[in-house]
């Protein structure tokens, strides 16, 4: 079974963001939880690092056995996710 971690500062954000936003990414994070993922709008960015995209907004995530860790989450604004998130999300991936 798959556990979902999802860090305290992406969790606040969420809670912070209008109802129905932070309800459609809840609902969405379900399904990945699930692993229901062809309801899920999911690009690979580098290697494991994965993003989950809701609406606006995008979440950065890894697998690593059985826990999905979501890392981070922003609201797009350019093209591109930003490469320091990425780095990011990588250094946390090779410490864990």
């Amino acid at each position: 079974m798959t556990t979902l971690h999802i860090f305290r500062d992406v969790d606040s954000f969420i809670y912070s963001l209008p109802g129905d936003d932070s309800l459609k990414i809840l609902m969405d994070l379900d399904l990945l939880e699930a692993d229901r993922t062809e309801f899920l709008d999911i690009k690979q960015l580098s290697g494991k690092i994965r993003e989950l995209i809701v609406r606006q907004y995008r979440l950065v995530f890894f697998r690593k056995e059985e826990i999905i860790y979501v890392i981070d989450i922003f609201k797009k604004q350019s093209r591109k996710t930003p490469w320091r998130i990425i780095k990011r999300a990588e250094k946390i991936y090779q410490s864990l």
